[in-house]
């Protein structure tokens, strides 16, 4: 039996240098085609793009790693347990949402004491956002949902539970890796203590179940709700409404009535499902499975 580990020699710095690649790549061909179409190279549904083009040809690009490191796909992607609970999934996410949308507005609260000019200025901006979804063209529209759907909960599961979790677990351990690129995954979110909770838990998730399958699908999930919140009808915000910011005010009770809410149950899950130091790789643990 070969338990050779073929994340030893998949490194985290070359997911970086391809990463920088292709946006560099990316960068001139929008350019171009702004230049040729004379469309706006900052619009809305260039964005939406240009981020579905980057992250989709970054995997595909890692994913030609994989059989020269002689890495088994299947093994990578793992198999579904039988008689999943996924109801209780389904909570845990919709509770991890709380949490998120608990500290966004604490978040916000706090920026707001710091630069109200600029909280100001990015409240006022809300209602004409993509998530409105009323001043949004239809390309518009059908891009938001494919990235935010199907290609974010895909490609970043890929990458940072997939490929950057078991790669630092390989260069330290698992408990390492699972707090590294949870904190990763949230720095590269506006919401840098939510989603580093979720990513917390899809991570051990991923470690519970083996599979990318439950948190692609719970990540999926998640910003499908949030999505869905962007339809509800939304009060039209103005700067003379702002000027005191008790908007945001008076949601810093409600934000710390959901963090009071999901964060005890949140702890819960994590320290009754918390990998144990030694604990293999899931792509190891199937590999080895099989054997």
């Amino acid at each position: 039996m070969n338990l050779e580990n073929p994340f030893r020699k998949l490194k985290v710095r070359t997911l970086l240098l391809r990463f920088a690649s292709i946006s560099i790549a990316l960068g001139f061909a929008q350019g171009i085609a702004t230049t040729v179409t004379g469309t706006k190279a900052n619009s809305t549904a260039s964005v939406l793009s240009f981020y579905i083009l980057l992250f989709v040809s970054l995997c595909l690009w890692t994913s030609t790693d994989f059989k020269p490191l002689k890495i088994n796909f299947n093994d990578f992607i793992g198999r579904l347990p039988n008689n999943y609970s996924w109801l209780r999934t389904i909570g845990l996410v919709l509770i991890t949402i709380l949490f998120s949308l608990g500290t966004a507005l604490i978040s916000l609260y706090i920026i707001s004491l710091i630069a109200p000019s600029f909280i100001n200025s990015l409240l006022t901006q809300v209602p004409n956002t993509p998530g409105s979804q009323e001043s949004s063209s239809t390309i518009t529209v059908i891009l938001t949902w494919i990235a935010t759907v199907i290609v974010a909960p895909i490609t970043e599961e890929f990458l940072f539970r997939g490929i950057i979790l078991q790669r630092w677990a390989t260069k330290w351990n698992i408990q390492v890796a699972l707090l590294l690129s949870s904190l990763f995954f949230g720095i590269l979110h506006a919401n840098f203590v939510g989603l580093s909770m979720f990513g917390l838990v899809m991570g051990v998730l991923y470690i519970k179940t083996r599979t990318l399958v439950v948190p692609i699908i719970c990540h999926a999930l998640n910003n499908l709700l949030a999505m869905g919140v962007s339809l509800l009808p939304n009060k039209p915000i103005t700067a003379n409404s702002l000027d005191s910011l008790e908007l945001l005010r008076s949601h810093l009770f409600f934000g710390l009535v959901l963090i009071a809410m999901s964060l005890p149950l949140l702890i819960n899950f994590l320290w009754r499902n918390w990998p144990r130091r030694s604990m293999v790789t899931p792509y190891l643990s199937n590999f080895s499975s099989r054997q």
